[in-house]
């Protein structure tokens, strides 16, 4: 076994004990569901009223992911990559490509 495939098997097992771990947590909580007789979309706007924070640290950490995409794929800037992925949506980008005939 060379490096690579003993490196490919250590973090599948890691894998495979996080998730176990993940689902074992869930079945040990015992979540109920206080808003049985809502709407989805009443429960939807309770969810963001109440995780508004972890929904923007989540968008901001998936806008600077792609920002790091196309700095590295595409040799642009990062810190402009960034803003215009968190003020314009991260869907800007797409229009900021190279064309493939530009590229070579």
């Amino acid at each position: 076994m060379n490096t690579e495939q003993k490196d490919k098997f250590i973090s599948v097992v890691f894998l495979l004990i996080s998730v176990s771990l993940v689902i074992y947590g869930i079945g040990l909580a015992g979540f109920e569901n206080p808003m049985t007789g809502n709407s989805f979309m009443k429960s939807l706007l309770n969810l963001s009223n109440q995780y508004f924070d972890f929904i923007l640290i989540g968008y901001v950490f998936i806008c600077l992911q792609i920002a790091g995409y196309y700095e590295l794929k595409y040799h642009k800037d990062y810190l402009t990559m960034s803003i215009m992925s968190i003020l314009l949506t991260p869907l800007s980008l797409l229009f900021i490509r190279p064309s493939e005939s530009n590229s070579k």
